[in-house]
This record gives structure tokens, sequence and C-alpha cells, in this order.
């Protein structure tokens, strides 16, 4: 209830603070669309963080290692019959193959997105801040590390326009870079983020999303691999950008 309370009064601040601004003139502000747009994620973000059923994916720049280097990490010992060569392969399908894994999945389908609805990878940048102008939804690197910006874009590709939703999807993306430095992309309140995306694409049109994550000074300069995993539930897609 705690929790709750906290949330309500977070968004009645909001509120009032969005009243204020035009009381010299007892008049209700003009907000543009976008302002429109950033107060409903923001109440949104704010209402799924201290829902009691909703486990937050908020978090803060400093993000704790979710894989560390494979030099770091010291296996241990399988329990049991040690594996040998020559195990051979059970047939549980009764026709004498061999049982084939289930095919990867495509990250549409496990970003649920609607159906035409595509998702394609357009580049990277580095940076100290994002995006560049440092409106008050900027994201800032912390101190003595660089924002790695993974450009997307969702585009319709259908008849009809689609409703798209990413906040209410569950969707984790992890990036990975130089095959060993892991993070979980930073769920932040820009607009343009694809963890949280939230608008409708009308058919033939196109929207630009980003990723984000925090690398060291150094590892910015020897950018060599990259990758990004997209998790929801038991669906995993795993796509190998460069």
């Amino acid at each position: 209830m705690r929790g709750k309370r906290r949330a309500a009064f977070i968004v009645t601040a909001l509120l009032m603070t969005a009243g204020l601004t035009g009381c010299g003139e007892n008049q209700i502000p003009d907000l543009s669309e976008d302002e429109i747009r950033a107060v409903g994620k923001y109440v949104a973000v704010t209402m799924m963080r201290y829902d009691i059923n909703h486990r937050s994916r908020l978090m803060e720049l400093t993000d704790p290692v979710l894989e560390e280097s494979a030099g770091e990490q010291v296996p241990e010992e399988p329990s049991g019959m040690p594996p040998v060569d020559d195990t051979p392969v059970v047939d549980t399908t009764g026709t004498g193959e061999e049982e084939v894994p289930d095919a990867a999945y495509e990250p549409e389908e496990v970003m649920a997105l609607p159906a035409g609805v595509e998702v394609a990878f357009q580049g990277q940048e580095l940076c100290d801040s994002y995006p560049a102008g440092g409106d008050y939804l900027s994201l800032n690197a912390s101190e003595g590390k660089k924002l790695l910006i993974l450009h997307f874009t969702l585009t319709n590709k259908g008849s009809e326009e689609q409703a798209i939703d990413m906040l209410a999807s569950g969707t984790a993306f992890h990036v990975t870079v130089n095959e060993s430095y892991t993070r979980r992309a930073l769920t932040t309140m820009l607009l343009e983020d694809l963890s949280t995306y939230m608008g409708t694409l009308p058919a033939g049109e196109s929207a630009d999303t980003v990723l984000a994550i925090e690398v060291s000074g150094e590892m910015a300069e020897n950018i060599s691999a990259l990758s990004v995993e997209v998790k929801n539930g038991d669906r995993t897609s795993a796509e190998q950008l460069f």
C-alpha cells in the first residue's frame, strides 16, 4: 500500500506542476503532442514501477553486470556420471530420426509486435548525452563512461495502422559488446525507447527507436562486435548486428 500511495503522490505532483505553470492566468497550459506523450508515458511507467504485482524494469545507469567476461567465470564440475563421447542420441519421435530442436524465434515474434510490423537495426553511435539537444528527457552517461545508442526502425508493412505497446509486452533486451560484455538495455523516459515504445503506426510508415547501454571509455574506442538478445517469457531471439 505504501508503494501505491507513493505512486499516487508522484502522479498528483506531476499534474499539479502542469497546472501551476499557468496559474497566473488561471488557465490550463497548452501542451505539445510530444509533451502529452511524455506525461502519459511517465504516469504509465511510474504506476507500473510501484504496482506490487509488477516487477519494475526501471534501473539506474549503474546497472550491475548481468554477464561477466568468460575469463572471469569458473565452470562448476558436473554432478553424476561424466559425459562420454559415444553417448547415443535418443529418438523420441518414433520415426527413426534424430529430434531436431525448435527453430529460433524472430525478434518480431518475441516482441509480440502486431502482424506486418518489422524491426530493423540501422546503426549505432557513442555519445556523452542523448539526444544531442539535451532536452528535459535527455539521458546522460556516468562519469568516465559513454552511452552506446543502438538505432532501430519499426516499420508497418501491412495495409492497416497498428497500435504498438512495448511497455506492456514485458520484453527484455540484452546487448553484448565484443562477445564478452553484456548489459540489459536501460529503461529510460525517452519517447523513442524501443523497450517502452508506445504509439500508433500507420500503414507504410516507420518509427525511429533506440536501445541504450553504458560502456567504458576504453571499450568505446574498440567495438568490434555487437549483438542483441530479445527475451520475452520462454521465447528468445539472438541477432548478431556486426
